[in-house]
């Protein structure tokens, strides 16, 4: 399979699992509102989080969808996934007395161990499509120099 056909299935499935994310969140905003505010954060975190998740995770998809910005999209997507694994990862090490989860859809009924290595499976997906995209970085030292 070549290079380019196995970052593309790799980015149809985070465009896929983003958008899904998202989408199961706004569809059933009252319960992930209620899931958030119950987190051991504060609560304008949560707040932060209810108004820019789902936004977030929409835009993620949007910059995987197109070729100019598909490599940003990706380390977004790796950021984002990051953030959240490490949030799990402080779960299954009980950093917090009680955790509902917030997920919507088919991913609420993963335990938070499945959950984790869902996750670890999407970074490594994402870290192999940055490796295999044969595009430079979208900020290369390239990009300020004007030939004339």
């Amino acid at each position: 399979m070549k290079k380019r056909n196995i970052v593309g299935a790799i980015i149809a499935l985070l465009v896929l699992l983003f958008v899904y994310t998202a989408c199961s969140k706004l569809l059933d905003l009252e319960t992930f509102r209620g899931n958030m505010y119950n987190q051991r954060l504060p609560h304008w975190t949560s707040m932060l989080l209810i108004w820019g998740l789902p936004p977030a995770e929409i835009a993620v998809a949007g910059c995987l969808l197109f070729s100019r910005t598909q490599r940003i999209g990706l380390y977004l997507s790796l950021t984002l996934l990051s953030i959240f694994t490490l949030y799990i990862a402080a779960i299954l090490l009980h950093f917090f007395r009680s955790i509902p989860c917030s997920c919507g859809g088919v991913l609420r009924h993963m335990t938070w161990q499945q959950h984790f290595w869902f996750n670890l499976t999407f970074i490594f997906l994402t870290i192999l499509a940055l490796a295999l995209d044969e595009k430079s970085p979208p900020l290369s030292n390239h990009a300020f120099i004007h030939h004339h």
